[in-house]
């Protein structure tokens, strides 16, 4: 019994943690302010990875790729290659390689892998304070399976949140296609795309946080018509979804 309360009692608090950790992260460092911005680059020698990651998502995937469309990364190879051009002249050759590697920003490489892996890293903490090697295990398998969700959204699944909803169905590797026909995934996907239209909004792909710290919101009427059309979801999630609380909706 006091295995299986670890497990869920630590999962808990694993899983609020690492929400919250998502929520202020992706605000004060991958989407923060020009005035900020100005200060994390002067100090980009000590913090390159922050500087780096900040970049790859904030000026890359939310400025200078999807400009067309939200499910369109690039309308031509062209476009991609004058994108690589001016990022040659901004970046070193490290920086560059990793970023064109990261899709710009539409995942991460294993060389970014720190600043996404803080809340696990940190879990393991608690192995100091647990009774025996059973809890010990609980507290591990806990740590991995709520703590990670994040980690597996920005890695696996965003890049495929920004396709359409069919294309996804098609050509999404099997477990990643599972999670995205979830109302899970169809939850965070809607609210994924009002963060690309309010980026001061919507900040989680491990749903909860922003609810708490007031920086969520639900999609207006226009941009239900908007996702629609594009087919970044179907009708009947509309017609299912529309006018409906959030706050349990990926539940």
């Amino acid at each position: 019994m006091d295995v299986i309360l670890w497990f869920f009692g630590a999962g808990l608090v694993f899983y609020v943690q690492s929400s919250i950790w998502e929520s202020l992260f992706h605000e004060y460092i991958l989407d923060i302010t020009p005035r900020h911005r100005a200060l994390l680059y002067r100090f980009r020698r000590w913090l390159p990875a922050l500087w780096h990651v900040h970049y790859d998502h904030n000026v890359l995937h939310h400025f200078r790729t999807y400009r067309h469309s939200y499910v369109e990364q690039f309308r031509s190879p062209e476009e991609e290659q004058a994108l690589q051009t001016v990022m040659a002249g901004q970046l070193d050759p490290w920086a560059y390689r990793q970023m064109v590697r990261s899709r710009y920003g539409a995942t991460f490489t294993w060389a970014g892998v720190i600043p996404y892996s803080v809340p696990v890293l940190a879990n393991f903490l608690w192995l100091l304070a647990v009774p025996s090697l059973a809890v010990g295990v609980a507290v591990v398998l806990a740590n991995l399976i709520f703590a990670t969700p994040y980690f597996a959204w920005s890695k696996w699944m965003h890049l495929h949140m920004h396709s359409r909803f069919e294309d996804m169905r098609r050509e999404a590797p099997w477990p990643v296609r599972l999670i995205l026909q979830s109302p899970y995934g169809v939850a965070v996907r809607i609210s994924h795309f009002i963060h690309h239209r309010d980026p001061r909004r919507n900040y989680n792909l491990q749903y909860l946080a922003d609810r708490l710290r007031g920086r969520w919101r639900a999609p207006t009427r226009a941009e239900w018509d908007e996702m629609v059309e594009m087919g970044l979801i179907l009708p009947r999630h509309r017609a299912a979804l529309e006018g409906r609380s959030f706050l349990l909706h990926p539940f």
